[in-house]
């Protein structure tokens, strides 16, 4: 499901790396003004440094156990709960944060902290005996303490009230309180509206002959041999003189198996027992008849738990944009720098390193002679236009390895001209996508911090800002300004650092959801390739599987109903982040088809005279024994993509899984597109609206402000749920975020001179 938005910019524009051909002058803000956003970014960081290290971080928590190996090791044991997924998925920072983790990732943390107290020891595996295994599935269900990010409320509004007034202040917080409040009364209306639809698609698909089971003894005979076989604990000794110590932190405080060892693992996790996820970019060139697919990047393979750590920023970004308003070529992006081997590729499909092309940081300064060699060699084919080769995709591919091997690959298709090239390619072609690896419920802390930095950072930048809006400087000028290559942070999406949580809520009792591999959602933001400034934003949901154990009697089993219920929670809470339209509601979308096999997927799809893009999607997500559930009464297709064997469940759309994107996109876009397009979109700006000085400084103002009133945005996404454990509380979010547009909106909103329509208000509001 995807939305346009009028974000009142005339071209999209991706990275703050392209530099200007001409060096400009170098524009200095007055002293009084630099020295109130030192202030202001100074608050900010004394926030972020009050976040407790030993909440997220292996040093901060020795060094508050005192370097004590003994009270290390009944921490982990003690305060680490036992969630039954397959290897290292968290890693010790992540283990940390969710106060549970596999017992490989236990061990690794266990493991870790002893080797930074000076201590030694190692990683034992070993086979449990089948009770064993069964015994520790239950203790999956102990009880789990709360989880804070150690920041109070009072800690936020006295850091900022010196730059708010103290009435707005108080606004604020009486805002804050009653988001608490009705926090309660919106999470129980969101378990009413899943059980609605769990009742009224369990009835389409019994209808088609289709039924989800409560429980699997098959699938849980299944996990219990893999606890069996994974498990590992923890030997260790002060020193070398003592004796070796055995902890078993995944059985907590019930009795400890008896376990041979048949592995001693000391220094680095073998590479087979981590979660990996792979990036991949490749264009499509057509050629005639023929599609062929060529590389454009080296694979970005990380460690899930690594990658669970920051954001990943990548696009695909054009070269300076001509007076027409396209490309000569384009250039994959990875994190704010060119991709590793990044192949710069035309609008012909055709490819040349980074380096041919250009040297240094002027990638983007002039087409190379090897795409003009290779440009007149080929264009003319055969002496015939339609065998001229022409780019006929962007593709984008996401696969999550689990530990031993297995794979699950997903593709998106990020354009699509194999039918046609359309009058404005350029505008398509370049993207922007943040990518947020979860890897399970956390208390929120090293995300807070990330966000209160970022905010800090960008805070030092507000004078440059207004300066382009007061004219004192050009877009052009600030392109390349010191100010903001000294601020620019890693980009921070906000939006799924504060809502991981809500995908993983806490269990109760006799219910338990783990995590069993990493939710990989990516932000997406792309011109739909008019001339107004409209863009297109995405939430894709790329990879999400989870487990639903229920307990009964102490009998553990795994739950294919509850997975299905699982499946349309996170669709509604997708529904929520975006605070979607009425027309794109999922709870009012009826049944049209249920489509079992890929034969009924063609069908249904030459009768609905489907797009090839929409194809690609069906056929992706059928097989497999899959069920797509196909909606009406939405403007775009969706579907529920179902496994009846084992109840996952998504809801789909033609962008992705559960695609969204804010209604208050002005106020809670991430940093991380925001300074990655500002500069040109502002020059955009200038060139788009000639002649009409309003709409220039519309323009202007508007991206401004989508650059700098969001950085700290929380708020509406926390407060939707119950605080209560939740990590992001929705107090703070949401008083962070306001006072943050309250004190960058003042030095930009009265601006004399800069008159601002009623679209603009829009903006600014």
């Amino acid at each position: 499901m995807s939305f346009k938005l009028k974000i009142l910019a005339a071209a999209f524009a991706l990275s703050s790396i392209f530099s200007a051909s001409a060096a400009p002058r170098t524009y200095i803000a007055p002293a009084a003004e630099r020295d109130s956003a030192r202030a202001i970014a100074d608050a900010y960081r004394n926030l972020a440094s009050k976040i407790p290290l030993e909440l997220y971080d292996v040093d901060g928590l020795a060094e508050s156990l005192d370097y004590d190996i003994s009270a290390a090791a009944n921490f982990v044991r003690d305060n680490i709960a036992y969630d039954p997924y397959l290897g290292v998925m968290r890693g010790p920072e992540g283990t940390i944060s969710a106060s549970a983790g596999s017992s490989w990732d236990q061990a690794v943390l266990l493991a870790a902290i002893i080797n930074t107290m000076a201590g030694e020891a190692m990683i034992v595996k070993g086979t449990l005996e089948k009770k064993d295994a069964q015994r520790l599935l239950q203790v999956s269900f102990s009880d789990r303490a709360p989880l804070s990010t150690g920041l109070l409320v009072e800690d936020v509004t006295e850091a900022l009230k010196p730059f708010v007034p103290m009435s707005r202040l108080d606004e604020i917080i009486a805002d804050a309180r009653d988001l608490e409040k009705n926090a309660e009364k919106n999470t129980l209306a969101a378990g009413r509206d899943v059980s609605e639809l769990v009742k009224s698609l369990s009835a389409s698909l019994k209808a088609a002959g289709v039924s989800i089971a409560q429980s699997d003894s098959v699938q849980t005979e299944r996990l219990v041999a893999q606890i069996a076989e994974e498990y590992v604990w923890v030997r260790y000794r002060n020193t070398p003189n003592d004796p070796w110590v055995d902890v078993h932190p995944a059985f907590q405080n019930a009795v400890a198996p008896t376990v041979e060892p048949e592995q001693f693992i000391a220094g680095m996790v073998p590479d087979d027992r981590l979660h990996k996820i792979e990036i991949r970019l490749e264009i499509e060139r057509k050629t005639g008849d023929k599609l062929e697919r060529i590389s454009i990047m080296s694979p970005y393979k990380r460690p899930a738990a690594n990658l669970a750590l920051t954001q990943i920023d990548i696009g695909i970004a054009p070269d300076t944009v001509r007076s027409d308003g396209e490309a000569a070529f384009f250039i994959p992006i990875m994190n704010q720098a060119p991709a590793e081997r990044a192949q710069a590729f035309t609008l012909q499909g055709l490819t040349a390193s980074a380096e041919d092309v250009a040297a240094g940081p002027a990638i983007f300064a002039t087409v190379g002679s090897k795409f003009g060699g290779a440009l007149g060699g080929l264009s003319e084919s055969n002496g015939k236009v339609d065998m001229a080769p022409r780019l006929s995709g962007v593709i984008l591919t996401v696969t999550h390895i689990l530990p031993g091997g297995a794979s699950t690959r997903v593709e998106r298709r990020l354009t699509d001209f194999r039918q046609e090239t359309p009058e404005f390619p350029s505008r398509l072609v370049s993207f922007q996508g943040i990518f947020d690896v979860n890897v399970g419920r956390e208390n929120g802390a090293r995300a807070m911090r990330d966000v209160m930095e970022s905010t800090a950072s960008l805070m030092r930048i507000v004078p440059y800002f207004k300066a382009v809006i007061e004219g004192k400087m050009t877009p052009e000028e600030a392109h390349s300004h010191p100010a903001f290559a000294a601020e620019n942070s890693e980009p921070v999406w906000s939006e799924m650092l504060s809502a991981g949580n809500a995908f993983s809520p806490d269990g109760d009792h006799t219910q338990q959801l783990v995590r069993i591999a990493p939710m990989v959602s990516m932000q997406r933001t792309q011109n739909v390739g008019s001339t107004d400034g409209i863009v297109r934003k995405t939430i894709d949901i790329l990879t999400d599987e989870t487990m639903l154990l229920a307990e009964d009697r102490g009998a553990v089993s795994i739950s294919p109903s509850g997975n299905l219920e699982q499946g349309i929670r996170g669709t509604l809470v997708e529904h929520v982040l975006g605070k979607a339209s009425n027309d794109t509601d999922w709870k009012r979308l009826q049944t049209g088809a249920v489509l079992k096999n890929v034969e009924s997927v063609a069908t249904w799809s030459n009768q609905s005279i489907a797009s090839l893009a929409l194809r690609d999607r069906l056929n992706a997500d059928s097989g497999s024994g899959t069920v797509l559930v196909m909606l009406e009464g939405s403007d775009e297709p969706l579907w529920w993509r179902i496994n009846p064997e084992t109840g996952q469940t998504l809801g789909m759309g033609l962008y992705g899984g559960q695609a969204t994107i804010e209604e208050a996109i002005m106020k809670r876009i991430s940093l991380g597109i925001a300074l990655g397009g500002w500069v040109m979109s502002a020059q955009s700006c200038v060139d788009t609206y000639k002649g009409n000085t309003t709409m220039q400084n519309c323009c202007v103002v508007g991206n401004t402000m989508v650059a700098i009133g969001t950085a700290g945005a929380m708020g509406p996404v926390s407060g939707f749920f119950k605080p209560v454990g939740r990590g992001l509380e929705a107090a703070i979010g949401y008083i962070a975020t306001q006072l943050t547009l309250e004190i960058v909106t003042a030095p930009l909103g009265s601006i004399a001179g800069r008159p601002i329509e009623s679209v603009c208000k829009k903006v600014t509001q």
